[in-house]
């Protein structure tokens, strides 16, 4: 068996195609390929190992670290696991995975890096280590350091047939006179950009401001406007976007006409008024009308806030981390 560090294009795919074989309801097609590792985020820096056995892949891991911080919020120190997958039927599962994880680690720590986390990383694949994986890895990575902290949700909404509840319509109607909620445009930029710096200065408005870089990335998101001025913000996705959000990786699950919702932020002083339910019916009704059948929100812990709406837990995972 021989391990080796990976850089060459079909050698990444082939290690692709191991993880969506063996674990195909997580299946990640080429444009995710493309836009998550072959066109990475300003800052983020990849790398990839891989486990062969007669020139055949049999396992296959990929790190991140960053070269610039995250708006300050996110410092040079943190690196992510974002994929890992091991063919267990070619080799035991516990060597191969302690050699990649070994390897990966010694390669991040040289580069600065002082703590890791499973997934969640810039343009994630998996926002932790699935349950679905659970009997493969947890045991493992906890064997090797890895420590669990909490569990976090992809939820799920069928809204082809939504209807708000009797509380939540007379929310919306009592919030419709002062509040406005319309999708960006390409004149408000600046606009939105200017908000989430002011308002969410660390992860979402890092994302916001690579997304800007894509033609029409930006309007997928939407403002709510208070008084003529921004006071909340919203993010969309369908697979048809210009930049494809973590939050429909796994959307075509449901089949055709999936959109994904979030991030999602109130700014502080209009917290715990309904702004964010309001905002998020109006985005509802808009893909409702669209003809949208399955809406999806990633990575989140707020399972109560969400099932005002309908909202259901989906898919299940564990945060993981590790300090080198």
């Amino acid at each position: 068996m021989k391990y080796k560090r990976i850089t060459a294009r079909g050698e990444i795919y082939k290690g692709i195609e191991l993880w969506n074989r063996i674990y195909p309801s997580f299946s990640i097609i080429p444009r995710l390929v493309e836009q998550n590792i072959f066109k990475s985020f300003t800052g983020v820096n990849i790398v990839a190992y891989g486990s062969f056995k007669n020139d055949q892949i049999i396992a296959f891991i990929v790190a991140k670290y960053l070269t610039l911080p995250i708006s300050g919020n996110v410092d040079l120190n943190q690196g992510w696991i974002s994929l890992l997958v091991v063919d267990k039927e070619r080799t035991d599962v516990n060597s191969t995975t302690e050699e990649l994880t070994k390897r990966v680690e010694a390669d991040l720590k040289m580069k600065g890096v002082e703590k890791i986390r499973f997934g969640g990383d810039p343009q994630n694949f998996l926002s932790g280590l699935p349950i679905e994986l659970e009997e493969d890895y947890l045991l493992l990575l906890e064997g090797l350091g890895y420590k669990k902290k909490s569990k976090e949700y992809d939820l799920y909404l069928d809204i082809s047939n939504f209807k708000s509840s009797p509380k939540i319509k007379q929310l919306q109607e009592g919030l419709e006179k002062n509040l406005q909620a319309r999708p960006v445009t390409k004149e408000e930029e600046e606009i939105l950009l200017d908000f989430l710096q002011k308002t969410f200065p660390g992860r979402w408005y890092y994302e916001a401001n690579n997304i800007r870089r894509i033609p029409g990335g930006i309007e997928d998101y939407w403002l709510l406007w208070y008084q003529n001025n921004p006071a909340g913000f919203l993010r969309t996705n369908t697979s048809e976007s210009a930049y494809m959000g973590s939050n429909v990786n796994w959307g075509s699950q449901w089949g055709e006409c999936y959109c994904g919702l979030g991030p999602i932020g109130i700014a502080a002083d209009f917290r715990g008024k309904g702004w964010g339910i309001y905002l998020m019916i109006r985005v509802i009704q808009a893909f409702q009308q669209q003809g949208y059948c399955h809406m999806i929100i990633d990575w989140t812990t707020l399972v109560d806030y969400y099932a005002k709406l309908g909202f259901k837990p989906w898919i299940e995972y564990f945060t993981l981390y590790k300090n080198l």
